[in-house]
């Protein structure tokens, strides 16, 4: 559906006609892309608007498009796979924040994060194997990632401090992020050992 509408929306804003031949095919690409994050948009957006976590969904996409742009972790095979494991995901995230919210603490906290700087340094950033890293790539992810999960850590505390309970919605989204990046990693590891 999305590659369609890309399609349609190229031939009826007449860009398709004013690109060159081997430019079309960038242009449809980035169209899918742009629709594909739109559309994930809404949902996240729709969820929280359902789930009485307006507020909890605007900071769980602030902060996981940036975190996962470092970190990589898993990609679905496809627009819907993609949009329905983030449905998925946050659905379940949101969930989780609002039965257990109210017992958050310090501990929880120090624990969720010590295991993301865990994550992080044994296997982030994770690699799509469709476009792989290179080695100044990886460096730049690795410390760009770390600072900002330093940066997550510290918010989260803050956020924490003063009651504003929407932001803790940054360490679950962490929390989120390592799942994914370990599975993601099960999921190339077992690729690897069915190649053998």
């Amino acid at each position: 559906m999305i590659k369609q509408t890309a399609r349609f929306l190229l031939k009826h804003f007449h860009i398709a006609a004013r690109v060159k031949e081997e430019q079309l095919e960038i242009c449809q690409y980035g169209m899918e892309i742009i629709l594909a994050t739109l559309l994930n948009i809404g949902f996240v957006l729709l969820i929280g608007f359902l789930g009485n976590g307006w507020m909890e969904s605007i900071v769980f996409l602030a902060g996981f498009s940036v975190l996962r742009k470092q970190t990589g972790g898993y990609h679905a095979g496809s627009y819907f796979a993609c949009t329905l494991s983030l449905v998925l995901c946050y659905g379940m995230l949101l969930w989780l924040y609002h039965t257990t919210v109210k017992d958050f603490n310090w501990v929880s906290m120090a624990i969720i994060f010590f295991l993301h700087f865990l994550v992080w340094y044994f296997f982030m950033p994770v690699e799509n194997e469709n476009k792989p890293l290179t080695v100044l790539q990886k460096k730049k992810a690795r410390k760009y990632g770390f600072c900002l999960s330093i940066f997550y850590a510290m918010l989260s505390g803050v956020c924490f401090l003063i009651e504003f309970q929407a932001g803790l919605m940054l360490t679950y989204m962490v929390f989120l992020v390592d799942v994914l990046a370990l599975i993601s990693v099960v999921k190339r590891r077992s690729m690897i050992v069915c190649r053998k």
